[in-house]
């Protein structure tokens, strides 16, 4: 009986000092908040009675999907998996490879330049990054994607795609 007196009395002690609740604004309910896996943060610290012009604005910061970069047999291509993610106003995309204990390397269309993948050459294709379990962020201005390459060049993003590595993770760029 001592125990559970005690027991009811700690319970009561912590619910009313607010332990273990969390004491900040939920924005789950918010009408302008988590859409998509982007949050919009200018409505939560505005007025509601910001115009519609302005978080049109706002909504078009998002960076669009970049195309798939086919390559030919007998590599096999994947699609990335877009993430949006916003950071001190500047807003980016991560590009994901599947994560399947599999090594791949992030290609991506540049015209005039090789990759060498599985002993294959990829024509018009820069090397973004290769590995396992693979996430690159790329910077969005406007509607547009820019990227460091894995050789430096900063390059637009237009078209990707993750390639299954069977050999040795590619050096050239």
């Amino acid at each position: 009986m001592l125990v559970l007196l005690t027991l009811a009395l700690i319970c009561t002690a912590a619910a009313s000092s607010g332990y273990g609740g969390g004491n900040a604004p939920s924005y789950s309910g918010h009408p302008h908040g988590y859409r998509q896996g982007y949050y919009d943060w200018s409505s939560s610290s505005e007025s509601d009675s910001s115009s519609s012009e302005e978080h049109h604005h706002h909504h078009h910061k998002r960076c669009r999907k970049v195309d798939e970069l086919a390559v030919d047999a007998p590599l096999t291509g994947d699609k990335p998996k877009f993430s949006p993610l916003e950071r001190k106003g500047k807003t980016y995309t991560k590009l994901s490879c599947p994560n399947d204990k599999n090594e791949y390397a992030l290609i991506a269309y540049k015209k005039d330049s090789t990759v060498l993948i599985n002993g294959e050459t990829v024509n018009d294709s820069i090397l973004l990054s290769a590995g396992v379990n693979l996430d690159f962020v790329a910077r969005c201005h406007g509607r547009r994607t820019y990227a460091e390459a894995a050789n430096g060049e900063k390059i637009k993003l237009e078209k990707v795609a993750c390639v299954k590595v069977t050999d040795n993770i590619p050096d050239t760029f």
